[in-house]
Parts: structure tokens; C-alpha cells; sequence
């Protein structure tokens, strides 16, 4: 039998991993429930997934995270009983403040308020979350009364706020995302989209440069969903919004001259990017099998 001293490598090593942060805790939970060490690193594991596994992330300023109800859980389930998820949201963006419409303070802050409302809503549904009236409240620090007022304003400009309350409520092509789209791809122009949907120009163009890219990439090098999210920079679920919505408009008479723009863009988008390899769809298709 060896006989290792108290103070060698393999003990000193042993007593470090023992005063680990994890190891205290297990311990505690061991002591305080009289769980088994397995039963117990389970717990961890499930602890670390829920409040840890998105703290890798770097936030920006202006950004935090936020746990909202999942998607999945049908309306209608008390969220008490609800899967949660977290969710990263930006609460603060400069362009909430550019081209704010004439009016007084309490009228220009009702729309920084909306177009915060709209976003972070967009935010957490992207990320497989849905925000409440009351989580609204609580990120914006207002009462729920005012942002039901805000949203029943929106609604009455033809936007639906998806909210967890009124998931059920939205179909194709009319939350603020697809309203911008829409408005755009019969016509308007981005300064009138702005008035329409309370939104800055920043932003209207952002949505606008998304959905060029995500057409082209589709249109124009048959990409799949998932190589059109990775290489436009965007969710798989806006990618699928925005194809739908191509198809859906795509027949309409002014969509040709908006085509000539759409391969513009995405023609100067992909120099950008550069003709990468691992950009191409058969490159991308042959790593994936590689990889199974």
C-alpha cells in the first residue's frame, strides 16, 4: 500500500478541487437535503443551465438579461407552470431618439417608449421568449396601464405587439417587422415608413437591409434557412418571416422594381463578405455531413 504525504502534489491538488465553488455547493445541498453527491451534481448541472449558460455572452452597453416565458408554452398556461428561458435584450439604443416627430416631452417619450416596446418584444420572440405586459412594465419602468396604452396605440396603427397575451392574435406579415416590409415593398419609402411605424430611420433601414440580404441569399445563391441566418446575421425565425413574405408579395407589380434594388444590395453585401468557401451552400452542406 502507498502512503502519500500531506502535503504532495496529488493531496495538495485534492484539497484545492475539493474548495472549489462547486464543490461548496454540493456539499451544502448533500448536508441540507441528504441527497446523494449524484442527485446533487445533477442539481448543479441544471443550476448552472438556467441562470449561467448565457453569462458567456458579451454584452453590449444598453444590453441585459432578461427571463421571459418560452415560446412553446401555449397560451392560456398559469406562469407559474411555465418553461422559462433567457433571454439577452437591449434596453437602450441610440437610434430610440432620431427622428422623433414634432411634439411636445411627454409626446416624444411615448414614442421612445414604443419603439423600445417593439424591440424588445422582437428580441425575446427571436430567441424563443415572450414578454408580458408586466415584464414590459418592469424593463421599462412604467405602469402596465401605459404600456397597454402604448400597444393598443400601435395596434390602431396597424402593428401588433407579440406579446405573450397576443401571440395567438398575430398572423402573417403584421407585426412591426413585416408592416415595415410590407410598406416598403408597395412603394413607400423609408421617411414615410418611419412615420407609419413610429420607428427611427436607423432602425427602418436595418429591417430594410435584413430582408434585401435574406431575399438575395435565397434568390440569388439558394441558400438554405439556416446559411442565410449565419450569413446575414440574423434569426432563422426573421429569416423564415421575411421568405414568407417575399413569397406572399413577390407577384405584386411594384416587387420588379424593388428586385433591381434587392440584387443590388446583395450583390455589393456579398463582395463585402467576401466569396468564402464555407459561405457556399455545397461547402456548407459537405461540412455538416463531414461532420455527422
Amino acid at each position: 500500500m502507498s502512503i502519500q504525504n500531506s502535503n504532495s502534489y496529488e493531496c495538495q491538488s485534492e484539497r484545492r478541487k475539493n474548495k472549489t465553488v462547486d464543490q461548496q455547493m454540493r456539499q451544502a445541498v448533500v448536508d441540507g437535503t441528504r441527497m446523494s453527491p449524484w442527485e446533487a451534481d445533477v442539481l448543479l448541472k441544471v443550476i448552472d443551465d438556467v441562470y449561467f449558460s448565457e453569462m458567456d455572452k458579451q454584452l453590449k452597453p444598453g444590453q441585459t438579461f432578461f427571463s421571459c416565458v418560452s415560446a412553446r408554452e401555449g397560451a392560456g398556461k398559469p406562469l407559474a407552470e411555465c418553461a422559462m428561458v433567457t433571454v439577452l435584450l437591449t434596453l437602450f439604443k441610440d437610434s430610440d431618439q432620431e427622428d422623433l416627430e414634432k411634439g411636445g416631452l411627454k409626446h416624444r417619450q411615448t414614442v421612445i417608449r414604443q419603439r423600445r416596446v417593439l424591440r424588445l418584444c422582437d428580441e425575446a420572440r427571436d430567441q424563443g421568449g415572450l414578454l408580458t405586459q408586466e415584464d414590459l412594465a418592469q424593463l421599462l419602468m412604467c405602469d402596465s396601464k401605459t404600456i397597454r396604452r402604448d400597444i393598443k396605440e400601435l395596434q390602431e396603427r396597424g402593428i401588433i405587439v407579440p406579446t405573450r397575451g397576443r401571440i395567438k392574435d398575430i398572423g402573417p406579415g403584421i407585426t412591426h417587422r413585416e408592416l415595415i416590409i410590407r410598406h416598403w415593398l408597395e412603394g413607400q419609402e423609408e421617411l414615410e415608413i418611419c412615420s407609419a411605424t413610429r420607428h427611427s430611420m436607423t432602425s427602418v433601414e436595418s429591417y430594410l437591409s435584413s430582408f434585401k440580404r435574406v431575399v438575395y441569399l435565397r434568390e440569388e445563391k439558394k441558400f438554405t434557412e439556416h446559411e442565410i441566418a449565419v450569413t446575414a446575421g440574423v434569426s432563422q425565425r426573421a429569416v423564415k418571416t421575411y421568405l414568407d413574405l417575399f413569397a406572399l408579395l413577390k407577384d405584386k407589380g411594384i416587387f420588379k422594381h424593388r428586385m433591381a434594388e434587392i440584387f443590388n444590395v446583395g450583390d455589393r453585401y456579398y463582395k463585402e463578405i467576401g466569396e468564402k468557401k464555407d459561405l457556399s451552400p455545397a461547402n456548407t452542406s459537405n461540412s455538416r455531413r463531414s461532420s455527422k
